[in-house]
């Protein structure tokens, strides 16, 4: 859960700043984020530390940040697992396997 800072406005109003976030009130020019990445990469175990080394690192791995997927497509996956998890098929997944066996039967027959 985001935490929140109570700041005051120059007329003397308050407002909510998320922690960590630049200040939309205060932001009248560029904002430059420092390179606070500093990890273990669980793909080799290298340590990562900086923004050079993780795009270094994703091109080599081919592998892209968690924060590039949206909620949707995590949720999509969630059902997809469920349904592979209670073993259900979809209809084109039925409609293959039954063109598999029809295959496999009509190869056999003709042996």
């Amino acid at each position: 859960m985001p935490r929140y800072i109570q700041k005051q406005r120059a007329d003397g109003s308050y407002y909510l700043r998320e922690v960590g976030k630049p200040d939309p009130e205060e932001a009248a020019g560029p904002y430059v984020r420092g390179d606070d990445i500093d990890f273990i990469s669980p793909i080799s175990g290298e340590r990562i530390s900086g923004a050079k080394q993780m795009r270094d690192h994703m091109k080599k791995h081919g592998v892209v940040p968690a924060q590039e997927f949206s909620q949707e497509w995590y949720d999509k996956k969630a059902k997809e697992r469920e349904r592979l998890y209670n073993n259900e098929r979809t209809p084109q997944q039925v409609q293959r396997d039954r063109m598999r066996i029809n295959e496999i039967i009509n190869y056999l027959e003709r042996r």
